[in-house]
């Protein structure tokens, strides 16, 4: 009987489904949306979200209403817009399809600037970007195919070589000492490692043979305020979840010794106190120590997390069913 009582509590404490007074799903049942399916998102100063599609290009959403920007009715000329991000100058970069590239659009709040391989001296079929972040001297880094990192700094552009070229570079952190955090994939084959840490001018890689790494695939990395890294892993068979690295020391959390609902976390954001894990099974809200999932609705596979995005202490989540709106 105790034994029972105990599981039936770890279950209050770990399962979470978020209330109505605090969740508002936005899609085409409710408002102006077209397109449900959203795959990035991001906030900026106005309280506006832009939300990327994987058929339907960008949507601006500016609390009421939302308002296609794509092929028909801006320079954003591309179907599929993925990542978006917004820099420390309220610059709004969008990442869209430009078959057979990607060309990146930077909107300044006033108007947009189309950048393509040319522009940046980069080969067209090398330029596809997958991931973006800034340190916090502003530098802005983009993650892309064929091993690519590219550096934006002071109006110019750059590229970090990284060890292999037949590398993905997923996605990217920086934390305050200017250490970068690469989750990579492979383009031929398995992949020798999934993780590559920039140190003092070298790399370090870490593998699933040569390290703690769980498995290879890794999705996402986040650097935490005590400089811990979390990294987030792409799927798994018993495995995935995710990891935290300080010191040389790991702690690994997946179904089998936490809350977590999904072994695949597809992005990290935090808050300043929780950090908040996009997965396909539900949001998790991680404190450091322990591990809480939020659900969003009744039934398996119902609750797949794309994109996150925080403004002023509210979730905006960019779901494969609509736009949430969750204040923890």
């Amino acid at each position: 009987m105790k034994n029972i009582i105990f599981i039936l509590c770890l279950c209050s404490i770990f399962l979470t489904k978020g209330n109505g007074q605090n969740v508002t799903i936005f899609d085409t049942t409710n408002s102006n949306m077209t397109d449900p399916d959203l795959w990035s998102i991001a906030v900026d100063s106005r309280g506006n979200k832009w939300m990327g599609t994987s058929k339907n290009g960008l949507f601006i959403f500016d609390g009421k209403d939302f308002t296609a920007s794509n092929q028909d009715t801006s320079t954003i000329r591309g179907k599929h817009v993925e990542p978006i991000f917004k820099d420390s100058k309220d610059n709004i970069w969008v990442v869209f399809s430009a078959y057979p590239h990607t060309d990146i659009a930077r909107f300044d709040g006033t108007q947009w600037t189309v950048l393509n391989p040319d522009d940046i001296g980069i080969k067209k079929n090398d330029f596809e970007i997958i991931d973006i972040c800034e340190d916090k001297n502003g530098v802005i880094y983009f993650t892309g195919i064929s091993g690519l990192l590219l550096i934006f700094k002071d109006g110019s552009w750059s590229t970090l070589k990284l060890p292999k070229k037949n590398m993905v570079a997923l996605n990217v952190d920086v934390n305050d000492k200017g250490d970068i955090a690469l989750s990579m994939a492979e383009t031929d084959g398995e992949p020798d490692y999934g993780l590559l840490v920039y140190k003092n001018g070298k790399w370090e890689k870490y593998s699933e043979k040569k390290s703690p790494l769980v498995i290879n695939s890794v999705q996402a990395v986040k650097y935490m305020d005590d400089g811990s890294l979390i990294i987030g892993y792409g799927g798994g068979f018993g495995d995935g979840g995710f990891s935290v690295m300080k010191d040389g020391k790991w702690k690994h959390f997946n179904k089998s010794n936490s809350g977590i609902s999904d072994h695949m976390v597809r992005d990290i954001e935090y808050d300043g106190k929780y950090y908040w894990m996009a997965t396909n099974n539900g949001l998790v809200k991680f404190d450091g120590k322990n591990v809480t999932p939020v659900f969003f609705r009744e039934g398996k596979y119902k609750n797949v997390i794309m994109d996150i995005a925080i403004e002023d202490g509210t979730l905006w989540i960019a779901t494969n069913f609509g736009l949430i709106r969750y204040i923890p």
